[in-house]
C-alpha cells in the first residue's frame, strides 16, 4: 500500500449486478468458467493539490462527491 494512502481507505468491496439469464438482457453474458476481469484504475494526485481542493470544497459547504460531479459536468459542457 502506498505511503500516502490511509490504511483501509479503499478496502470496501463493490458488488456488481448479476445478469438474471433473461434472453432479452442487453448485459453481455460471461461464461461461468472464465470470470470477467475488471480493470482497476489507479492514479496519484499531488498531495498539495488535493489539500487545496479539500479546503475549497469545505469552504463551499459541499462534499467531494458533489464537487467532483459538478466539475465533471462543467468539463463535459466545455467539450
Amino acid at each position: 500500500m502506498p505511503k500516502d494512502q490511509p490504511e483501509g481507505a479503499f478496502d470496501s468491496t463493490v458488488s456488481h449486478a448479476v445478469p438474471d439469464g433473461d434472453s432479452d438482457s442487453r448485459i453481455p453474458q460471461t461464461p461461468a468458467a472464465g470470470a470477467a476481469k475488471h480493470l482497476q484504475f489507479s492514479a496519484r494526485v499531488d498531495p498539495e493539490l488535493l489539500r487545496q481542493v479539500k479546503i475549497e470544497v469545505a469552504t463551499r459547504g459541499t462534499t467531494m462527491q458533489a464537487a467532483t460531479a459538478e466539475a465533471f459536468r462543467l468539463w463535459l459542457s466545455s467539450k
